[in-house]
Order: structure tokens, then sequence, then C-alpha cells
């Protein structure tokens, strides 16, 4: 199974509810005399209209509310994600720029040296913004 794990339903406890929700109007009806019964009757439908209208509502809001926080979470994935690559992207710009104004008075071997160092330290910071994406610390953690 590729896709997400989707929620069992727990049939016995429906069956359950429906079953001891029924009881229980039996035996209110059976308690009311018969002078009350049709007022009884009348409750016991408006009742049972509001519950499922309440619960048809709270089902469709608790769909539309873990819909939206999904996208929240995916936009702040994605905006942490683009603030790491502009991260990233400045400084290689900045790697760059030193090495272009420091190229004419350094020697072969320390321009190398150079290069590996920044390089080095560019892919240590990229590592370690990926391990605490990966670990839920989120991309503000060190800025904090």
């Amino acid at each position: 199974m590729d896709g997400p794990a989707r929620p069992r339903i727990r049939w016995a406890w429906i069956a359950g509810c429906v079953v001891l929700g029924l009881a229980a109007i039996a035996a209110g009806r059976a308690i009311v005399p018969d002078a009350g019964r049709t007022v009884y009757v009348a409750g016991v439908l408006a009742n049972v209209g509001t519950t499922l209208l309440l619960v048809g509502i709270v089902v469709l809001l608790e769909r539309r509310i873990v819909d939206t926080a999904v996208r929240a979470v995916r936009n702040a994935s994605d905006e942490a994600r683009r603030a790491a690559r502009d991260d990233l992207d400045a400084q290689i710009r900045d790697l760059e720029e030193r090495i272009r104004t420091s190229w004419g008075s350094v020697d072969e071997a320390e321009a190398r040296r150079m290069t590996d160092e920044y390089s080095r330290r560019i892919t240590d910071a990229a590592d370690e913004y990926s391990r605490r994406i990966v670990d839920g610390e989120g991309g503000d953690a060190e800025r904090n």
C-alpha cells in the first residue's frame, strides 16, 4: 500500500452506540404515559435531527480544518526550503566575490585551499539545514 494509511472505521463502536441510543429511546417511550407519547416521539425526532445536523457540520468542518492545516504546513516547508536556497545562493555569491577580489594576490595553492574551505563551509551549512528540516526543527531554530 503506497498511499497514506486511511483511518479505520470502528463499526462495532458505531453499532454499539446506535443500539444503546435506540434502547434509551425505547426505555424513555416505555416510561412516558400513553397521553404524552406523541410529544415524546416528536421531541426524540427533533433531538435526532439536531444531532445529525451537528455531526454533519462537524465532519465537514473537520475536513476543511485538516486541509487548511496541511496547506499551511506545506507552505511553511516550501518557504523554509526557499529561504535555505536563498541563503546558500548568498553564500556562494560571497565566496565568488571573495575569490574574485583576492585572486590576483594569492598563489594557486592558496586559492585552491580557500576554495575548498569555503566549499566545505557551504556544504556543511546546507547539510545542517537539511538535517534540521528532516528532524522537524524547522528553518528558524538557529535564528531564534
